[in-house]
């Protein structure tokens, strides 16, 4: 009985032992090859039906009047037919009835550090952006790579796209950049800004923001 305890607790503690570099490779291997921005695609919320409304996005900090918008809302928004995302949703984001909207949102890059230190991870920002007919309120998308103590690092930004790069079309078009993440990133600062050049509204859209790591092969 004695000797039989004693190789079930020897057991016990080698297996506690060996799970612990196995949670923590699974967390670190979290951050690789899948979208980090939360709500990126507007969905998280029943999005504003017209532009006299005003829907804030989960996930996202934001200043002005920055919403989300369904596709097809009231007041001659892009609809479900309109160029832009092949797997979209019911809903987009836009500017409100304001000059300058922005969003934001902060993603914690702390746990693939080593690896990230070792230059071996590069990263795809992306996102679909748009606007209204021949208006040139536009959006612009960027992440910024922020050391532990929040000094900046490197940045990177897709947008503007105004109305000659739609040609006068409304809709959504997609637009990527691509880098090496920068020794010592702790985070990433992903931050969305909407600016009117013309009208009322707000009309600087995008949808299906997205930013994707990935180690080096």
């Amino acid at each position: 009985m004695m000797m039989r305890s004693f190789f079930s607790v020897v057991c016990a503690a080698f297996l506690l032992v060996t799970a612990i570099p196995v949670k923590a490779q699974t967390t670190a291997d979290a951050l690789f090859g899948k979208n980090l921005v939360v709500n990126g695609d507007a969905e998280a919320d029943t999005g504003a039906p017209s532009d006299s409304q005003i829907v804030k996005p989960s996930s996202w900090t934001t200043t002005g009047q920055f919403t989300a918008v369904q596709y097809g809302a009231s007041g001659g928004f892009p609809d479900k037919t309109s160029v832009g995302p092949p797997d979209r949703g019911n809903n987009f984001f836009g500017g409100g009835n304001v000059a300058k909207s922005t969003a934001s949102q902060t993603i914690d890059l702390s746990a693939g550090a080593s690896t990230i230190d070792a230059g071996g991870v590069t990263f795809v920002l992306s996102a679909w952006l748009g606007g209204y007919s021949n208006q040139d309120d536009s959006p612009t998308v960027s992440v910024t790579f922020l050391s532990a103590s929040g000094a900046v690092l490197r940045s990177a930004v897709i947008g503007p796209l105004k109305a000659a790069d739609r040609k006068d079309v409304t809709g959504l078009f997609l637009r990527k950049a691509t880098g090496v993440v920068p020794a010592n990133a702790r985070s990433a600062r992903v931050v969305i800004t909407d600016t009117r050049y013309a009208g009322t509204y707000n009309d600087a859209y995008s949808d299906d923001i997205s930013l994707v790591l990935a180690k080096k092969v």
